[in-house]
């Protein structure tokens, strides 16, 4: 049996490679205006100094200050950073929609299943209350046989009463 073609597989995979030249736009366009260059040249110097102590402090020395990026330098990571950023959101969010997906078909599978044993178990209980009335009409006639003229001294004896519990479905493989 052939599978569909996963489309929205394919639609995932499209925006994944989108957001690539995306980011780079994104990224050209923020270095060219003056008020986003201070927000990366921002972002920039914060990355450094981040980056600067976590290395420091995994060498085993105290940090007294840290020397800022030249300008040129700390707009290049901060628009680095926009770019990657960029490309990470739209991975996780393409991610995460898939994986919504696949948890919606999973439920929706679960579901049928359910429905299903749901309504085998109708069918058996149905089956059961009619093997019921069938043996009930048997043990009336059973008894009204017992009472005829033309027994030979043989009588119906009430059978014990079994107690089964039906509220539980019986499970088929």
């Amino acid at each position: 049996m052939a599978h569909a073609l996963p489309i929205a597989k394919l639609a995932g995979l499209f925006i994944k490679t989108l957001s690539k030249p995306l980011s780079k736009r994104i990224k050209h366009d923020f270095s060219r205006n003056a008020t986003t260059q201070e927000i990366l040249v921002g972002i920039g110097q914060m990355l450094h100094g981040v980056s600067t102590r976590l290395t420091v402090w995994g060498a085993g020395y105290k940090i007294t200050t840290i020397k800022p990026l030249e300008r040129e330098e700390a707009l290049k990571r901060g628009a680095e950073f926009l770019g990657e950023s960029v490309v990470f959101v739209t991975a996780v969010g393409v991610t995460t929609w898939e994986y919504a997906k696949t948890k919606a078909k999973e439920k929706i599978k679960e579901d049928l299943k359910h429905q299903a044993l749901q309504q085998d178990s109708e069918e058996l209980q149905q089956k059961l209350r009619a093997l019921d009335v069938r043996l009930q009409a048997l043990e009336k006639v059973v008894k009204a046989n017992t009472q005829s003229r033309l027994n030979f001294g043989e009588r119906y004896i009430e059978p014990e009463e079994v107690k089964i519990d039906i509220s539980t479905p019986v499970l088929r493989k």
